[in-house]
């Protein structure tokens, strides 16, 4: 083999390795973004969970006008004139007066003016007392007259304050009624600003995860394809795989099943449990490793052969090796 052949075919194996670790690089990135979009798809519908409760306690709520039941304050109300009265016991009393002292007058007098005399006095006495009932009668009718002026001024006070109440508990119903209706139209406003602005936050961050998921795919294909052209030139096992001998790190099998005395000794950087083990055959080995579980690592990084499940410890933070 000459030197310049010897040059070129190990530049196709670096080329070739370069390949494949920016191959393995894509594929943890699509791993990545398939786990994000997953986590925001799941915080999305916790999301709308909540906001859909908060919308129905918000269209629960109940809105009252604070004056539906406003009364009018006048009404019911009494005059208080209504029931005035006429004060005649002053007036009988004196009448009274008058009678008795008409009486004295004529019985003092019946001696000296004589029968003829007698009957022209009680005439005038009776004048008398006729003119002092017409004045007590015309005093009555004024304080009645009085007390029909007040009970019409009473009334037309109380007409005019039911009015003036009616027209205030009108006007505080009819404004509680507006209050509603904007406190509804607001409440409205506001469910569809709500549902808006939880819908494009949500759906914002699921096209971010889908241009993330897109892009780690777009990249994983360019690597792949890459690394498909630098592997056209090297060795291939009589399978038709990699010979991961000239590589570095091999797919290791990785399943509980052929291992024992399995115990934690630590986590890797990225959160992985790091485990020592045994092969219960040893054909895979023999003595104590180091290395993870496939059951508890992302099944981008696991393969199936033969039953078994095989962890490419490329795509990991941990290092396969006998301790």
């Amino acid at each position: 083999m000459g030197v310049m052949t010897a040059i070129a075919i190990g530049s196709t194996l670096v080329a070739g390795y370069s390949a494949y670790k920016a191959n393995q690089q894509a594929k943890g990135m699509q791993a990545m973004s398939e786990q994000q979009y997953n986590e925001v798809q799941a915080q999305k519908a916790e999301q709308d969970k909540k906001l859909e409760a908060q919308k129905e306690k918000y269209r629960q709520f109940k809105f009252k006008n604070p004056y539906a039941t406003v009364k009018n304050m006048y009404a019911g109300l009494e005059n208080v004139y209504e029931d005035l009265r006429v004060g005649t016991q002053a007036a009988e009393f004196q009448m009274e007066q008058g009678t008795q002292q008409r009486a004295n007058v004529l019985q003092g007098l019946r001696g000296a003016a004589g029968g003829s005399g007698i009957a022209g006095l009680a005439q005038a006495l009776a004048n008398q007392g006729a003119l002092q009932a017409r004045q007590i009668s015309t005093n009555l009718e004024q304080q009645e007259l009085r007390n029909e002026a007040m009970r019409a001024q009473g009334q037309m006070q109380l007409q005019q304050m039911e009015a003036q109440g009616a027209t205030a508990a009108d006007m505080a119903r009819r404004g509680g009624e507006a209050m509603v209706q904007e406190a509804e139209a607001s409440r409205q406003s506001t469910l569809l600003g709500i549902e808006y602005g939880g819908s494009t936050g949500a759906n914002a961050a699921v096209q971010q995860a889908m241009s993330n998921q897109m892009s780690a795919m777009a990249s994983q294909m360019s690597a792949w394809s890459d690394m498909s052209s630098s592997f056209m030139n090297i060795g291939t096992t009589a399978a038709g795989e990699v010979d991961w001998s000239k590589f570095g790190k091999k797919p290791q099998e990785s399943d509980r099943k052929l291992k024992k005395n399995i115990n934690l000794i630590g986590k890797s950087p990225s959160g992985l449990n790091i485990y020592s083990f045994e092969y219960k055959n040893s054909k895979y080995g023999e003595g104590l490793f180091q290395g993870v579980m496939s059951d508890e690592v992302p099944r981008e990084v696991v393969e199936t052969k033969n039953g078994y499940d095989i962890v490419d410890y490329n795509m990991l933070d941990v290092e396969f090796k006998q301790i």
